[in-house]
């Protein structure tokens, strides 16, 4: 009777992993979509009844008579005891079949061609500076949380080869930031030595910022003298993000501006880079409206795409964007181990969660950020990203 009382529990088991796997993607799906954010604080929480209601469901569909470690089946005559049953069969093939299949095609997939070499380093600034990094939101003490990695910097190193590009490009460098989140935690110190340690050797040839600088009212005094201290040989680009639509977004772009960088916002710019012309688009939607209409582009430019969220993709396809360099989902914040990321706010959840991203001719690198209104990583450390570009010959 034990061991029938172990199937039946990991039987239970595997049907409430299916459970949190169908919520979390709902979850996931409207957290990427441009919705009042009251409404998702809402429905964050109550996702988060629903995966622990699961057990309370099963109990009162289906009371167990632990005398013989079997089901009351009358119960299920009615309507409530019958769509219970479904819904559990549906969860145990969530959680039996589709959430492990996702999760090892994840593991298994190669790494797309376009990505030639990629090189981690990991910057201990706890270590370094301490408290001094903390800062003073509401949310300070969660810095301190055991495994938090929010003090633990990953500078990426990417060499991508991508099809026509133009040969002046051969070696061209860009510095990619995304998601900074100024609210006081982690404190402007964190971000200073950040910004200390990127100007350390040659300046690249473009910096491209994805959006989410501020989450509050008062932090755009920020903006200048942390991202302006950047020099790019070549210039400086910028789109804003969903967070910054929430505090004063104009202000955002001013500031911006001030440092020297022209903000795209949702449309584009014809630019020369090394003496070559090509555009640079950008796209700060679903948030942001309207679409960009790249319909006046002109042809045989190679196009470059600063997108906030990964989940502009295919448009990036359908558009013929060469490279697009994007942000927004934190590449999940936590992460567990073999599985990866769980909450994603995407509305194709897990799929772009970080990293190179390759299909029919675009290439999309994604960044995990910096920080997050949240100061929280768990083994997903905050990123920057120095990409070295050359020609598609190098990747074959």
């Amino acid at each position: 009777m034990f061991g029938m009382f172990l199937l039946l529990a990991l039987l239970a088991f595997v049907c409430w992993v299916g459970h949190a796997c169908i919520w979390t993607a709902i979850l996931n799906n409207l957290y990427g979509r441009p919705l009042p954010k009251g409404l998702l604080k809402l429905w964050r929480h109550t996702t988060a009844l629903i995966l622990l209601a699961f057990p309370v469901l099963l109990w009162s569909a289906l009371k167990p008579d632990y005398a013989d470690y079997s089901f009351d089946y009358d119960q299920m005559n009615g309507i409530w005891g019958k769509s219970v049953l479904v819904y559990t069969v549906i969860c145990f093939v969530f959680g039996a079949v589709v959430f492990p299949f996702i999760t090892i095609k994840r593991f298994i997939q190669k790494s797309p061609r376009s990505l030639v070499a990629e090189q981690t380093r990991t910057l201990d600034l706890w270590s370094e500076l301490g408290t001094k990094l903390i800062g003073d939101n509401k949310l300070a003490a969660m810095t301190r949380l055991p495994g938090n990695g929010v003090f633990n910097v990953d500078v990426t190193d990417l060499t991508l080869a991508l099809a026509d590009m133009p040969r002046e490009w051969d070696g061209l460098t860009l510095l990619v930031l995304s998601d900074m989140h100024f609210h006081g935690t982690p404190s402007r110190t964190f971000f200073d030595r950040i910004i200390a340690e990127l100007l350390t050797g040659s300046p690249p040839d473009l910096v491209c910022l994805i959006g989410d600088y501020i989450d509050t009212d008062t932090h755009h005094e920020w903006i200048q003298p942390i991202l302006g201290r950047l020099h790019a040989s070549e210039t400086k680009l910028a789109i804003l993000g969903n967070h910054d639509l929430l505090h004063n977004p104009e202000r955002v772009r001013q500031e911006l501006v001030a440092a020297g960088y022209t903000v795209v916002g949702n449309g584009w710019q014809e630019i020369v880079v090394r003496g070559v012309r090509c555009v640079a688009i950008g796209y700060e939607g679903p948030w942001f409206k309207p679409v960009p209409d790249l319909s006046a582009v002109p042809s045989g430019l190679f196009r470059l795409c600063l997108s906030h969220t990964p989940d502009n993709f295919y448009w990036g396809q359908a558009n013929k964007v060469g490279l697009m360099l994007c942000g927004h989902v934190h590449g999940g914040a936590i992460r567990v181990p073999l599985i990866g990321p769980i909450f994603v706010p995407s509305v194709y959840g897990r799929r772009f969660d970080s990293g190179v991203f390759e299909e029919k001719g675009t290439t999309m690198v994604v960044s995990r950020g910096l920080s997050g209104k949240e100061p929280l990583r768990i083994r997903c450390n905050p990123q920057v990203i120095r990409l070295t570009l050359r020609g598609e010959e190098v990747g074959g």
